[in-house]
């Protein structure tokens, strides 16, 4: 009994067990097998750390696997929902880089070949007067053959299609269409690259004999509408009662440009595109386009095209000589014809004219004042210094290409012009499309009456 007594103290020492172990030695007194029950539970007492390293370990290594598994699906099942929610803005953003892309690498390829053909030209700033004159059309297509020329046009026609899509030419060329309204003359139509954006309902309505008084109906019921909910103010309803129409509706249409070339492919444009045109045109003229100089065109030009009881109209014209006045027939509402135009629209033509100045003088001499506009999109000299030299550089190349000079100070040209004639100032001045750096330039100018300039 005094061994058995004795076990308890030396373990208690060596291991340091606390008090509440005492009673299980005293329990062992009473039997003689408490000795190897003491002895069991005693040594069993090392085990328990190993037991629980083991209980540590075992759970830490299986979850790694699973942990990582459900990590990577996780994460996978967000950025698929991710890619399904954005699939569209993503897309455009693809789009985008993509066009962004080939406008680059066609600006960097064209700058290229500019240098690589014209390495002899130092000059970093041309003046005006070496330049050589513009003649309103490129010297590609100043060809003798009419056949050959005709192909020509549509071939430049076609070229050009890509690329002002890419530069956003396209987009602004439809919007400065929906802003033509009345009486509207475009000025270096070219090969009618604007004709399709333009509204013609009111055009093919107004030449069908029915339709004049439902015309006049309308025009009523919009002029109650605006009285009845006050739309727009006095200036819409003063535009309303001048012409007739509102911003986006045409009354009549004329074309003007200098190239018989392209005014044959404006023609083929303008037949397929108004309706009702194609059963009173025919496909091809029977006699070639009049070329300038060879048949001797007068100052307010040739019309080639002239149907719809004369609204919609194609003429041979050097706008920089005159221009021709707008076509004889009232508008509806009245019994007067129309002595000048509601809307006078260019694109890309002070570029391409020996003396711009007299050109916008022309355009203000047949626009009707206070609320006529004359509507211009330009491109010339932009915002930085290093892109006005770069313009410079390749001006000569991209004149014998084109026919225009785009490195003009178009604003310049335009401010010079409203010193000059009288009553023209200037609405408002865009640069848009910011990717162009400030070389697109829409424009907007108007013609004041000497009445309104006092009072203004």
């Amino acid at each position: 009994m005094a061994s058995c007594h004795r076990i308890p103290q030396r373990m208690l020492k060596k291991t340091q067990l606390p008090a509440p172990a005492l009673p299980s030695c005293t329990c062992a007194r009473n039997s003689p097998s408490s000795r190897t029950f003491t002895l069991s539970t005693r040594l069993d007492v090392r085990p328990p750390p190993i037991v629980k390293l083991r209980a540590q370990r075992t759970p830490q290594t299986p979850p790694l696997p699973s942990s990582s598994s459900s990590s990577s699906s996780s994460k996978a099942q967000p950025l698929d929902v991710l890619v399904n929610q954005r699939k569209w803005p993503l897309f455009g953003a693809g789009i985008f880089a993509l066009c962004a892309g080939l406008y680059l690498s066609s600006v960097l390829t064209s700058s290229l070949k500019d240098t690589s053909a014209a390495p002899s030209c130092t000059c970093t700033s041309p003046s005006p007067a070496a330049q050589p004159p513009p003649t309103g059309l490129p010297s590609t297509l100043d060809l003798t053959n009419p056949t050959t020329a005709a192909t020509t046009a549509q071939a430049f026609d076609k070229s050009l299609a890509v690329p002002e899509w890419l530069m956003g030419i396209t987009s602004l060329r439809q919007s400065l269409a929906s802003r033509a309204r009345g009486h509207v003359l475009e000025v270096a139509v070219g090969t009618g690259r604007n004709l399709a954006y333009y509204d013609w309902s009111e055009v093919v309505s107004l030449s069908q004999d029915e339709a004049e008084a439902r015309a006049q109906r309308e025009r009523e019921r919009v002029r109650k509408l605006l009285d009845q909910h006050r739309l727009g103010g006095p200036t819409v309803r003063e535009q309303l009662d001048r012409s007739g129409s509102l911003e986006g509706e045409v009354l009549s249409f004329t074309g003007v440009d200098v190239s018989g070339e392209m005014m044959g492919v404006a023609r083929d444009r303008i037949r397929e595109t108004v309706p009702g045109l194609r059963r009173i045109m025919r496909k091809r003229r029977l006699e070639p386009m009049p070329r300038l100089g060879v048949d001797q065109v007068g100052e307010g030009g040739m019309p080639v095209v002239e149907a719809l009881d004369g609204r919609v109209r194609l003429v041979i014209g050097d706008a920089v000589r005159g221009l021709p006045p707008p076509p004889p027939l009232p508008a509806a509402g009245s019994s007067d014809p129309p002595a000048k135009y509601d809307t006078i629209i260019q694109t890309f033509g002070l570029c391409s004219v020996a003396d711009p100045g007299t050109l916008l003088a022309n355009m203000a001499a047949k626009l009707q004042p206070d609320t006529g506009r004359i509507i211009l999109l330009e491109h010339g000299r932009g915002h930085y210094s290093w892109l006005n030299r770069r313009l410079d550089k390749s001006a000569p190349k991209h004149f014998q290409k084109y026919g225009c000079w785009w490195n003009r100070d178009i604003e310049q040209i335009v401010h010079e012009a409203t010193e000059k004639v009288p009553g023209l100032e200037v609405v408002e001045v865009e640069r848009p499309l910011w990717f162009q750096f400030g070389t697109t330039l829409l424009i907007e100018l108007r013609v004041k009456t000497q009445q309104n300039r006092e009072q203004g």
